[in-house]
């Protein structure tokens, strides 16, 4: 194959070529391309199978699918529409197959099958679903509303599981809204707030990294991980990650309202309570064990900050709470600044380097 640089090769695969007749090594690539849906030109990431014996492209069905709902998820994406994949994570969210989502909304059996797979949906049904990712009750009342597409048994485990969403989605919000309220002060980007107002999503998202890539992990050293990825970034770029505004305390940086930060985000970690000897926790009898339930998304990061997570968590990778609490305590930053006052994001961009 000549050279083009919109090709991207991704991986070899072991495949029955079709063209050579016999299982060997083929390339699958990756190119922008254009194709018309709905008389509107979408541009997209089309896959394709290469075979360097015979030096010709091909498209295996499975791969022509896959194309297909790309270039319509592209289309989805372009008119504000929710993708295939984010209609499937909604319908994973309350542990539903495509069928029962369907039954659930009042619609027929496959029409979620279809939007998950070659059919775009109007907006109307767009909005539907829409509603449905961001209020549980809405699912609440669907359900009882359509009772009867359900045996009792299956009924009853959906409503437990929507009514333990509703719940945790109360608590959420409320510990979100005190958040936003200890943050009052920190209105407008400035040294403290690492020129970056207070982002939950980023939060969130920082929350579910630490935690995935890290399985011991507890909340000492989380606070101090948080903190070095802002500092980093703000070191890097000039603006921090999350808006979070560290102070300084006995065990290290602690950004304000870490109590509400820790169970405003319930979807995303857990916090278990252990009971053994000191660790490094402030309290000398209990420590706070943080708990992955969903992994990072990084789409909605930069990969500015993706990198700095990521070489954060690396460096720290076999620290424990009080091993890096003991680093923490020779930062600049840290030295100085008092007890119980903010430390500021011109002295937390001097942080030592992580190599």
């Amino acid at each position: 194959m000549a050279e083009d640089a919109n090709k991207i090769l991704i991986k070899e695969v072991d495949y029955n070529c079709p063209l050579c007749e016999k299982k060997h090594k083929v390339e699958v690539f990756e190119e922008d391309t254009t194709t018309s849906i709905k008389n509107d030109s979408v541009e997209y990431n089309e896959l394709f199978y290469y075979c360097p014996e015979s030096d010709e492209e091909f498209y295996p069905e499975d791969i022509l699918d896959q194309n297909l709902i790309r270039a319509m998820d592209k289309y989805r994406e372009v008119h504000g529409l929710l993708t295939s994949t984010e209609i499937k994570e909604i319908r994973k969210y309350y542990k539903l197959n495509q069928k029962e989502f369907s039954n659930l909304l009042g619609w027929g059996d496959i029409t979620i099958q279809r939007y998950e797979n070659k059919c775009i949906q109007d907006e109307t049904f767009d909005e539907i679903i829409k509603r449905a990712k961001e209020n549980p009750l809405f699912v609440f009342e669907e359900l009882n509303k359509h009772k009867d597409k359900f045996t009792e048994d299956r009924f009853k485990e959906i409503e437990f599981h929507i009514k333990d969403f509703i719940r945790k989605q109360q608590v959420s919000y409320l510990r979100k809204e005190s958040l936003k309220a200890l943050y009052i002060d920190f209105d407008k980007p400035n040294e403290f707030n690492g020129n970056k107002l207070l982002d939950f999503e980023k939060i969130e998202q920082m929350l579910r990294f630490f935690s995935q890539h890290n399985h011991n992990l507890y909340k000492v050293k989380l606070m101090k991980l948080l903190w070095y990825a802002d500092a980093l970034h703000f070191k890097n770029t000039s603006q921090s990650i999350s808006g979070l505004v560290y102070t300084h305390m006995p065990y290290g940086a602690l950004p304000i309202g870490y109590i509400e930060l820790l169970y405003a985000f319930n979807n995303s970690i857990s916090i278990i309570e252990d009971y053994f000897e000191y660790i490094g926790e402030e309290d000398e009898k209990t420590a706070y064990k943080i708990k992955n339930l969903e992994n990072a998304d990084l789409n909605k990061l930069k990969p500015s900050e993706i990198t700095a997570l990521d070489k954060v968590d690396r460096f720290f990778k076999k620290m424990g709470s009080k091993q890096i609490s003991k680093y923490m305590h020779k930062e600049i930053a840290y030295n100085n600044t008092k007890d119980g006052t903010i430390i500021s994001f011109k002295l937390a961009a001097k942080i030592k380097e992580l190599n």
